[in-house]
């Protein structure tokens, strides 16, 4: 991407184009993005962590009545040119079209279908399924600075292609962007109820991420490990 580019009206001062992009001098840094339907009974999930030259990827489908569809891989190796990477049986890559305006985000890999979602935390051992996603992730306002990097929201319009179809996602969305440290939500809270969609993950170094996806949008929080 351009060093150059212009800011959209209104970013944080603190907060510059030439930051979406890796940062070479720090040992992790992690790129997030959450979107869903607007009416949050369908929602999706990816998330990138870079350390050197190995990486985590996680990426998650939720759908009111549906299992959880779920795909990581963990401490891994086969990471290419700018965000793209391609493990094992899988690829998947993360492309700022637009500093601070637009992204496309995708991958080509193997999930698995989890009627229990919170074996995610542990071992997610389920039924393997194939999966695509492409999604076009669209600013809505300008991004915030946060501790370490920045959030923003936007607007996403996905394609998840599935063994029994094509799935279009678009509603609200939002990105997170962190280097220097992990991205490790902090919810103080979980809620409850029977119109949640969870969407737990599990991270290399044991910590497990309860994530749900609720009538007023994502919510997550660490668990200690």
């Amino acid at each position: 991407m351009p060093e150059e580019a212009a800011l959209p009206v209104g970013v944080d001062a603190e907060v510059a184009a030439i930051d979406e992009g890796r940062h070479a001098d720090v040992a992790v840094e992690a790129w997030w993005w959450w979107g869903s339907n607007e009416a949050r009974t369908v929602g999706v999930f990816v998330g990138f962590e870079l350390r050197g030259r190995r990486f985590d990827y996680w990426a998650g489908l939720v759908r009111d009545g549906e299992p959880y569809l779920y795909v990581e891989e963990l401490d891994s190796t086969g990471l290419r040119d700018g965000l793209e990477i391609k493990p094992p049986e899988m690829w998947a890559g993360h492309h700022c079209d637009v500093p601070m305006q637009q992204w496309s985000v995708g991958n080509e890999a193997h999930g698995v279908l989890l009627d229990d979602p919170m074996v995610a935390m542990a071992r997610p051992y389920g039924t393997p399924v194939p999966v695509t996603f492409d999604i076009e992730w669209y600013a809505s306002l300008a991004p915030t600075a946060i501790a370490h990097g920045y959030e923003q929201a936007g607007e996403i319009d996905a394609r998840i292609e599935l063994t029994e179809g094509v799935l279009a996602i678009e509603g609200p969305a939002h990105r997170a962007h962190v280097w220097g440290v992990p991205y490790l939500p902090r919810a103080l809270a979980m809620p409850a109820g029977d119109d949640l969609l969870w969407a737990p993950y599990r991270r290399h170094d044991g910590q497990a991420v309860l994530q749900v996806l609720t009538p007023a949008g994502w919510v997550a929080r660490t668990v200690a490990s």
